[in-house]
């Protein structure tokens, strides 16, 4: 007997919408009492891409359907390809729109994209009535323009909580009346936005969560710091942080390609609370931080990553906590310069479990190469041959394992690690060789999730598809 469905339609219509609406509307062919269900329930999501033909009646149908039986919808979710041209498109979208904010809509997902995939995004003006949905608490819009008709009225969504805005062509100051508008925003995505040159959300003083991305040609400035804020991703941007504030509840920071106003600045802030920090391919940050020390007060720092073409001067605030350094840098043609940097960097970074990933590769004398002792590094990357530049790295720390290794060149890899002599680069060798007491090769278990010693002949048979991943654990003289 099908006891579900004995149950009410309200029940009926929530169980419909954890579904997907394709999943929704395929549960019309199960009785009579689910046939008309999906037309109702309190989520839609509508695309061009499953109803191809006929898509303009469809949704009319479906709201009308709604509004006729005065059922309130919480979300809805349209994507469609419309060009600002085809005006009768847009005469029904501003009409449902309309429609819309007399349901209670909470959720409101409006995305367009033009047919003509040469043609750019932000042509077709997003209806002013938008902004007048009373009740609405999350609002994402893609592929709309956003001018002075979208807020020539007064905005009453007061209680929004989250918007996002994604290839959306938008002015500063219409920006900053939106936001202004809706103090209560906790969640703030711009994604590829054009003509946005200034961003200042400081007036937000409830907002958690921000995330900014642009591209090479769409450069903007950047301020943000309400004490409220948890979360900030950054990307291609210039970037303002107050002298000497406060970030008590932010817990991740990451910024790609940004470019601080100052480094100072930054340094004078507080991260009580941070707990991930990540500074990916910022070529202004490298530039400035080889010349500046840049000190991060972060006492709960528990990841660090850091990606760069030059080797930053950069040191946190003590803590006694574990916590772990993740380091990807391009190795120079100053090979003395950069050993010596790095040198620095490693031991700003000591107190940290540091796994490190260099790439290129060019000569290094004997002359340049120096010893640090530093047995909390994991070093990552191909080392499947040594190059003067392994022999450089092992004569300034000391690792504790080598990952990453290539499978099939494993047993090369481990016969360089335990010949003792032979071979134009001996000088080099013996600079870091006699502290190399015993080296293992590991393989690891996915069933235990752990590391298992191994030996070569107890290596299965390599095959192309099966991923086996192996590293040696290194132990080093203790002086």
């Amino acid at each position: 007997m099908d006891r579900i469905s004995e149950l009410s339609e309200d029940i009926l219509q929530r169980i419909l919408s954890l579904l997907s609406q394709e999943e929704a509307v395929r549960t019309s062919v199960l009785s009579k009492s689910w046939r008309e269900i999906w037309c109702t329930r309190p989520n839609l999501d509508l695309s061009d891409t499953n109803f191809k033909e006929e898509f303009l009646s469809t949704v009319e149908k479906t709201l009308q359907r709604y509004c006729d039986q005065r059922i309130c919808l919480e979300k809805f979710q349209l994507s469609m390809s419309l060009d600002y041209s085809d005006l009768k498109s847009i005469w029904f979208l501003e009409k449902w729109i309309q429609a819309l904010t007399n349901m209670g809509v909470k959720e409101f997902r409006l995305s367009i994209y033009s047919k003509d995939s040469r043609r750019t995004t932000g042509r077709v003006k997003l209806p002013s009535v938008v902004f007048e949905a009373e009740f609405l608490q999350d609002l994402h819009v893609e592929g709309f323009m956003l001018d002075r008709t979208t807020i020539e009225r007064n905005i009453l969504s007061k209680h929004l909580k989250k918007l996002h805005l994604e290839k959306v062509n938008i002015e500063d100051r219409i920006f900053e009346k939106i936001i202004t508008s809706c103090p209560l925003i906790e969640t703030l995505s711009l994604e590829s936005c054009k003509r946005l040159r200034n961003i200042k959300a400081n007036n937000l003083l409830r907002l958690k969560k921000f995330s900014f991305s642009s591209s090479f040609d769409e450069k903007c400035s950047i301020e943000i710091h309400p004490a409220s804020l948890e979360t900030i991703k950054i990307e291609y941007a210039d970037v303002s942080f107050p002298k000497g504030a406060e970030f008590h509840s932010l817990n991740s920071l990451y910024m790609e390609r940004v470019m601080l106003f100052s480094f100072d600045d930054f340094s004078s802030c507080k991260f009580p609370s941070l707990d991930n920090l990540v500074i990916l391919y910022c070529d202004g940050l490298d530039e400035s931080i080889e010349e500046s020390h840049v000190f991060i007060d972060a006492p709960n720092i528990n990841t660090f990553g850091y990606h760069g073409l030059l080797i930053p001067s950069i040191s946190f605030a003590t803590t006694f906590r574990q916590w772990s350094s993740t380091l990807f840098l391009f190795f120079t043609d100053d090979p003395s310069l950069w050993l010596l940097q790095l040198h620095k960097l490693l031991e700003s970074l000591s107190r940290s479990e540091i796994s490190l990933s260099i790439w290129q590769s060019v000569s290094i004398n004997a002359e340049d190469i120096f010893k640090e002792n530093n047995d909390l590094l994991k070093l990552r990357g191909d080392l499947s041959y040594f190059s003067p530049l392994s022999n450089g790295l092992f004569c300034i720390c000391r690792p504790r394992t080598i990952d990453d290794i290539n499978y099939t060149d494993s047993e090369s890899m481990l016969k360089n690690l335990m010949q003792r002599e032979g071979g134009n680069q001996d000088e080099l060798r013996q600079l870091w060789l006699p502290d190399l007491e015993e080296v293992s090769l590991e393989i690891y278990n996915r069933n235990r999730r752990e590391w298992d010693p191994t030996s070569l002949s107890d290596l299965p048979d390599y095959e192309e598809h099966k991923r086996i991943s192996t590293r040696f654990a290194l132990k080093w003289r203790e002086n």
